[in-house]
């Protein structure tokens, strides 16, 4: 359906109206007492001149991520137990000043961002602010879907399309555009969803740009502003950001490149954030893992719901809220998220029962880095005493069929005028 200018002209102020009369923070936020002095001030290493930590970083350095791969422009840790194992960064962060990688320079995490916004929409649910069962309407009333949860959004089981793909098409502006301009497309639009909402799982970026709103509009703040009092500032995550093209930070961080080093540039879809858009370092990454995992943000009630997949007909690729979840023939977890975002790609993977954790965060478009944290794994499984995660247990019987299914009907528009 095609609006004339009037009317195009008409949303759009409904939409300004509803969105840019500023935030005011929701009192049961404002009451809560958040103690920054509690928080753990560093993070501790392991000394690597000793056995068995010595030889592993040995081994680590040969391994075809950083040192060995020309290619790799980058910061790589593995922690273990709540300690760093291994550490190291390469490369360049911004060749125009010859400014390079360091192990605090803030790098853009692209879809690891949704560990960020997922975990903080449970916390949300933890404190009483929201219900993740809830119609996503019951917050935006602009949101044109009656039958859409929460919950559908964190689990990506909404069937709603990817802004990514279409947006541009009813963006004609070269000024980036922001999360009220993707609700903005799907009420004026009203896009047909792509199966029945929590049928099947469709990852979409949609939903995480959709849950920043809820985000907003439940605490009266801007998302960038809530990750910073609740989550970064808590956790002394410092070097750690929501990016603003609009408002870039005055400190250094590092720039997106092409596999040849040519500069990337952003795009109009650079202004949406929740889906991506948070900038942060290896050291901060593995902050935040620790928080998680000693209860420093959630509780472990809330912890174990987060990481419980969402999809039971599948065990080896599932979805949690805001992570990726591989279960193992062991019966182990491993509760993970890759990000790509122009030339910057990473991984952050948490082996949960192992509490062993690899973070690689790329500023230069190649290929396969995602491959890298098994590798690793598995690497260091000869020197420390880490599961062994192929050792078979009897899993519990499940239907393969609706997973066949949803492989051969993905991408069947099931609702007219699919974008």
């Amino acid at each position: 359906m095609k609006l004339n200018k009037s009317s195009r002209n008409f949303i759009n102020l409904v939409f300004v109206f509803a969105f840019s009369f500023g935030f005011a923070e929701n009192p049961l936020l404002a009451n809560l007492k958040v103690d920054t002095k509690t928080r753990p001030e560093g993070i501790s290493y392991y000394d690597t001149s000793v056995s068995p930590y010595k030889e592993l970083n040995e081994v680590l350095d040969r391994v075809n991520i950083g040192a060995k791969n020309s290619k790799f422009n980058g910061t790589i840790l593995i922690g273990y137990k709540g300690k760093v194992i291994y550490q190291n960064a390469f490369g360049d962060a911004d060749r125009s000043i010859g400014l390079k990688n360091t192990l605090d320079t803030p790098t853009q995490v692209a879809s690891i961002t949704k560990t960020f916004t997922g975990t903080a929409v449970a916390w949300l649910q933890e404190k009483g602010i929201l219900n993740i069962k809830d119609p996503v309407q019951k917050y935006l009333w602009e949101f044109p879907y009656s039958n859409i949860t929460i919950e559908h959004l964190l689990a990506h089981q909404s069937g709603l399309p990817d802004y990514l793909k279409f947006s541009g098409r009813y963006w004609s502006s070269s000024e980036p555009m922001y999360n009220d301009e993707v609700l903005r497309q799907f009420s004026t639009y009203k896009f047909g969803l792509r199966f029945t909402p929590g049928t099947k799982f469709d990852y979409s970026n949609s939903n995480y740009a959709i849950l920043a709103l809820v985000m907003e509009k439940v605490t009266g703040m801007a998302y960038k502003d809530f990750m910073s009092k609740y989550v970064f500032k808590p956790l002394n995550m410092d070097n750690t950001f929501v990016y603003d093209p609009n408002n870039e930070p005055k400190f250094k961080f590092a720039k997106s490149y092409n596999a040849n080093f040519s500069i990337w540039k952003n795009t109009h879809q650079d202004g949406v954030y929740g889906d991506k858009g948070i900038y942060t370092t290896a050291e901060d990454l593995f902050k935040w893992d620790q928080a998680l995992y000693n209860n420093d943000f959630v509780s472990e009630s809330t912890a174990e719901d987060i990481f419980e997949p969402r999809r039971p007909w599948s065990f080896t690729k599932n979805y949690g809220l805001g992570w990726r979840i591989k279960t193992y023939p062991s019966g182990h977890k491993y509760a993970y998220h890759t990000g790509w975002w122009h030339g910057y790609q990473g991984i952050f993977a948490r082996y949960l029962q192992d509490e062993f954790t690899v973070v690689i965060l790329s500023n230069r478009y190649i290929s396969g880095i995602s491959d890298n944290s098994e590798l690793i794994y598995e690497t260091a499984a000869k020197y420390l005493p880490l599961t062994d995660l192929n050792k078979k247990i009897e899993m519990p019987e499940v239907e393969t069929q609706q997973e066949q299914v949803e492989d051969i009907t993905d991408g069947i528009q099931i609702v007219s005028n699919f974008p």
